[in-house]
């Protein structure tokens, strides 16, 4: 005879397989707390806090204060990933574990303005984004 189990609500109930935890989907519904999705992966997490301090230390430097934009004089609060931020630029990156969010040979200082231009204007970007395929302009 098969032993039977108890759900949080008190009842006794059978358990048909191994996954079962309740008695019915109100007490399941009821007892059962939501698993949140992960916003942000293990692997980006580790990224992201290399990527904070070589992004400081990026935009501190003299060379690097400025728009890269033509005309623009404003102060770079941002990067702008000129050849994107997922996979690797060539071979050498590929052996030292470097994507390109991290690579800064192809990062570019970028004020916040521009930044979120580049993102929404399909021109802008093909006359100051880099192509993945070549590596020249697209």
């Amino acid at each position: 005879m098969q032993k039977l189990k108890t759900c949080k609500c008190g009842k006794e109930f059978k358990q048909y397989n191994s996954l079962q935890k309740y008695c019915s989907y109100t007490c399941q519904n009821k007892y059962a707390k939501p698993k949140r999705i992960k916003q942000v992966s293990k692997k980006r997490q580790e990224d992201n806090e290399i990527y904070k301090v070589i992004r400081q230390e990026f935009l501190s430097k003299e060379y690097n204060q400025i728009c890269f934009i033509e005309d623009c004089n404003k102060r770079a609060n941002t990067i702008e990933h000129s050849m994107g931020r997922i996979g690797y630029a060539d071979d050498w990156a590929r052996e030292n574990g470097i994507t390109l969010f991290l690579d800064v040979r192809f990062w570019k200082p970028c004020c916040l303005e521009h930044n979120l231009e580049l993102e929404n204007n399909p021109e802008l970007s093909k006359k100051y984004q880099l192509s993945k395929i070549h590596g020249g302009k697209k």
